[in-house]
């Protein structure tokens, strides 16, 4: 292509007042600037009419927001590393869940707090250290990262460890309750002390009073097979009580979600995440009944009216994430939480 030079160009109009000439040369470099863009180049919106763009993104650049950011990954592993006296190598990050903490109270895992609104932006991340887990919340910045006094407060390794003895008898009940399962598919994934009110929420109570006549113990999640299973144990380890909605029911399409089902959250999970379905895991699936329609579709607004709908909530590990489904009895429908797809 033929070079063009601006003193050429003010050269040949010598003769022309100043001002055309200038804008002689400026667009000529223009045309030149304008064949320079090829196939790339974009037609000009008229004057006074904005121009728009498109507002749907790429999955893999939404998604990203929907990532725990590798710095504060990073963060969360020195801060458990440094409280067990591990290596950050020992720490695992299990589940990162982004998180609207409706105000700070909440954010401070206070356990009694007043309902203001003062939102915080950020994450819920669960980690596991030699067989115990903890509980992280972390502001978006990363600036503010908050352990779960239930898991770090304690100065006893009685306090903030499962007795050996009680994980063993946990994992014998669940062992003789689910006899189909191979053993090496049976684990303790979480032991959370716990101050259970009275009697009645210790025994997994829908409807209790709130008289206060408190049991010390712990709630544990056992693993088996592709369930999670919940467990109440006193402190004694006396009593071991299974959630009800696990052991009560009847048949085993009650206690396990059906194979189909199954199959088909992985599918669309592996659909929408661009993972190999192999790779993608359900780590929890409860028996539920949604109230209705709007709670059962994740309406964070609901009406209290009551039509219900028997089903499943099912909890898909991909990647560091955990994704939470909502299915009907049936299979038929099959809801994603839509602040997974935001």
């Amino acid at each position: 292509m033929e070079n063009i030079h601006l003193s050429s160009i003010i050269n040949s109009t010598s003769k022309l007042p100043k001002g055309v000439v200038l804008t002689l040369a400026l667009t000529s470099l223009l045309s030149v600037a304008q064949g320079l863009t090829g196939n790339y180049t974009a037609e000009a919106a008229p004057r006074g009419e904005p121009i728009q763009l498109s507002q749907r993104l790429p999955d893999h650049f939404r998604n990203r927001s929907n990532r725990l950011p590798r710095v504060i990954a990073n963060s969360v592993i020195r801060d458990a590393a440094r409280r067990e006296g591990v290596s950050n190598g020992e720490v695992r990050i299990t589940q990162a869940t982004r998180k609207t903490f409706s105000n700070p109270c909440i954010f401070n895992f206070g356990e009694v707090c007043t309902r203001e609104y003062n939102p915080i932006q950020g994450w819920e991340v669960v980690v596991t250290v030699q067989n115990q887990y903890f509980t992280y919340h972390v502001d978006e910045s990363g600036s503010r990262i908050v352990l779960d006094p239930q898991n770090g407060d304690s100065d006893t390794d009685t306090n903030t460890r499962l007795p050996r003895a009680i994980a063993n008898s946990v994992l014998r009940d669940a062992g003789r309750r689910s006899s189909d399962v191979d053993t090496s598919d049976i684990r303790i994934t979480q032991a959370t002390r716990k101050t259970f009110s009275n009697p009645c929420i210790f025994n997994f109570g829908e409807v209790c009073t709130r008289e206060y006549n408190p049991i010390e113990g712990w709630e544990v999640i056992v693993r088996v097979g592709r369930e999670s299973w919940t467990y109440h144990v006193d402190e004694s380890g006396n009593r071991i009580v299974l959630d009800p909605q696990i052991s009560d029911s009847g048949s085993e399409n009650n206690q396990r979600l059906p194979r189909a089902i199954a199959d088909k959250i992985l599918r669309d999970a592996a659909r929408r995440s661009g993972e190999d379905e192999r790779d993608l895991r359900i780590t929890q699936a409860k028996r539920k009944t949604f109230s209705n329609r709007c709670v059962f579709n994740f309406g964070e607004i609901c009406t209290e009216e009551y039509n219900p709908i028997e089903g499943w909530e099912v909890i898909v590990r991909v990647r560091r994430e955990s994704w939470t489904y909502h299915t009907n009895e049936s299979g038929s429908q099959i809801v994603l939480d839509p602040d997974i797809e935001r």
